[in-house]
């Protein structure tokens, strides 16, 4: 195979990893799936932030995000619900139904949001902090463009245009 590679000890990366700073980011939800704790129910999802958009972080995952479906808590749960229903609008979901939670977690993956990003610090290690989605609200940007919307044209391609 005739291939050489350059080696060089002094060039190699600091192996810290760039927080993901707090804001809004356009992302998709690449990973979803159903929990349940002590009788308490909630989906676990992760999302990148979206590469096709122009923002900072472009490809970075922030995983092992959580949304609480419900809570035992009078004084939560009004606010659980409305987290709830931002994230199920987020997603794409509309009016009125009964959902099927395994139905809901299969959905919403790929789906695009725009969520909020906080930094939480780790119960062990005060220092530490990880990025998690605190919020998700409905995508501003559409993944597909309508290539007609705009008054945009459709491209023609006739038989003197193919190479073969």
């Amino acid at each position: 195979m005739g291939f050489k590679i350059n080696f060089d000890e002094e060039n190699v990366s600091s192996g810290e990893f760039q927080l993901v700073a707090e804001g809004k980011y356009e992302a998709a939800i690449i990973n979803a799936e159903a929990k349940e704790w002590q009788g308490q129910y909630s989906i676990g999802f992760d999302v990148e932030i979206r590469s096709d958009v122009d923002q900072k972080h472009q490809g970075a995952k922030v995983l092992y995000n959580t949304l609480y479906l419900s809570s035992t808590n009078p004084e939560y749960a009004e606010n659980t619900e409305k987290k709830r229903n931002s994230f199920l609008v987020a997603c794409g979901y509309s009016g009125k139904q009964s959902l099927e939670l395994d139905e809901v977690v299969k959905n919403i993956i790929g789906k695009n949001v725009l969520v909020y990003i906080k930094h939480v610090e780790d119960k062990n290690d005060k220092e530490r902090k990880y990025p998690r989605v605190s919020f998700v609200a409905p995508s501003k940007v559409s993944k597909n463009e309508d290539p007609f919307a705009n008054n945009k044209k459709p491209i023609e391609i006739n038989e003197d245009d193919l190479p073969f």
